[in-house]
């Protein structure tokens, strides 16, 4: 941390003002936020700066703004989300130990394949310090191979999730996502049935920033080219289960696709619809509903074609057979 001019405006409230001085001049907020919290993530700056917490002399500012000598910025009192020391890894939670019993699906030379379970993001970041990978290398830690991801899931994603257990393993399947060489197939539940029933959604994907501050992925055609097909495995009217399979790899593509062509994801709490969510809470959904159901990939060792497929969750299961019975 720099040696600012840091003045104490309440013993109480903790709150600090930090005297910016000709060695930060020209220096972006955000920035200078980060070396005065040193630890505190960038997710977390940025909501201190959305909610205005964070102020230039009296005023809200945005991250971007460059600072001039005698500026005063008030930072509140924050405390960074406990590190590890380095080389000792994190201690995961015994809640997601506990969701990880008994989720291989698949294991073979170099790879492993997982029940992902919702709820836990596959890696630590913004909000949760420890991710699933850290609590299978716990697991693991009396084996000699050290699991490492090859793809993501989003948080509230569950189903097949494929991780490598050698360097060599992992450099290869990593390639083989890059390539198109990995098939993935999902099972969401949509607003509305499209029409035709089967069908592909084309539409440039770019990453945005929202009004809120909350990271999005929008449809334009600046962004990178993605490609999803579609079909409708069951309908209910005004509801239906589609299986999707990805041509590309895009962040939040599933989501962000079905968005823009009108069928929001059921439970999709940034891209869906809130009154359909309020809806399908009331049959008992309490998450996003999509599933990774299919995997197929090329073996790390052989090259021969690996296919894993992952049930649905018995909560999606019973949303599911709600709707059957006619529920909406």
């Amino acid at each position: 941390m720099k040696a600012n001019a840091v003045i104490p405006t309440s013993e109480k409230t903790g709150v600090s003002l930090v005297l910016v001085r000709d060695t930060d001049a020209g220096m972006r907020l955000d920035r200078f936020l980060k070396q005065q919290l040193p630890g505190l993530p960038a997710g977390l700056i940025q909501k201190l700066l959305r909610t205005g917490q964070v102020r230039l002399d009296g005023c809200r500012v945005k991250g971007d703004q460059r600072l001039q000598v005698g500026g005063m910025v008030r930072i509140p009192p924050v405390r960074p989300p406990t590190q590890p020391q380095p080389g000792v890894p994190p201690v995961p939670p015994q809640a997601m130990l506990k969701a990880l019993d008994g989720c291989v699906l698949l294991e073979g030379e170099g790879f492993l394949v997982i029940n992902k379970p919702p709820g836990w993001p596959v890696h630590g970041g913004t909000g949760q310090a420890v991710g699933l990978i850290d609590g299978l290398r716990h697991l693991w830690k009396e084996s000699p191979h050290r699991p490492e991801l090859c793809h993501r899931l989003d948080r509230d994603t569950s189903g097949c999730l494929l991780l490598a257990t050698d360097r060599k393993a992992a450099s290869l399947l990593t390639a083989s996502f890059r390539d198109g060489m990995v098939e993935k197939s999902y099972l969401a539940l949509v607003r509305g049935t499209p029409n035709p029933p089967e069908g592909i959604i084309v539409a440039s994907l770019a990453k945005g920033v929202v009004k809120s501050g909350e990271r999005m992925v929008v449809t334009d055609d600046s962004g990178q080219n993605a490609l999803t097909r579609y079909r409708v495995s069951e309908s209910f009217g005004r509801v239906a289960l589609l299986a999707v399979t990805l041509e590309t790899g895009r962040t939040h593509q599933v989501r962000a696709h079905l968005q823009a062509a009108g069928f929001p994801l059921a439970g999709d709490g940034k891209y869906g619809d809130r009154a359909f969510n309020r809806t399908m809470k009331s049959l008992g959904l309490k998450r996003m509903f999509l599933h990774a159901r299919h995997l197929t990939f090329p073996h790390p060792k052989t090259g021969a074609s690996v296919e894993v497929t992952c049930p649905l969750d018995p909560s999606l299961t019973k949303v599911l057979e709600r709707l059957r019975q006619g529920d909406q």
